[in-house]
């Protein structure tokens, strides 16, 4: 049995015979393509896609930014009317 990560689905058939009706149906919600009953791929909204990239940036730079700011040894105090 495969897990599906989503809660909507629709077969590849009914997908590439209108894909536009698909998306429109779905709304703002990711839906899984079916191939045989099994997930061929997931479509998922442009801001969805934008907010998994943007986590995914923040779970690699954390430890990188993490490292850097222990390496810090003093802070220097700035006043804005030095700069």
């Amino acid at each position: 049995m495969e897990t599906i990560f989503a809660t909507k689905t629709i077969s590849i058939s009914e997908f590439k015979n209108n894909p536009s009706a698909a998306l429109k149906k779905a709304g703002d919600k990711p839906f899984a393509v079916l191939t045989n009953n099994k997930a061929s791929f997931y479509v998922i909204p442009p801001e969805l896609f934008e907010t998994i990239t943007e986590i995914l940036f923040e779970l690699q730079a954390t430890p990188v930014i993490k490292k850097r700011l222990a390496r810090i040894k003093k802070a220097i105090p700035v006043n804005l009317s030095e700069l």
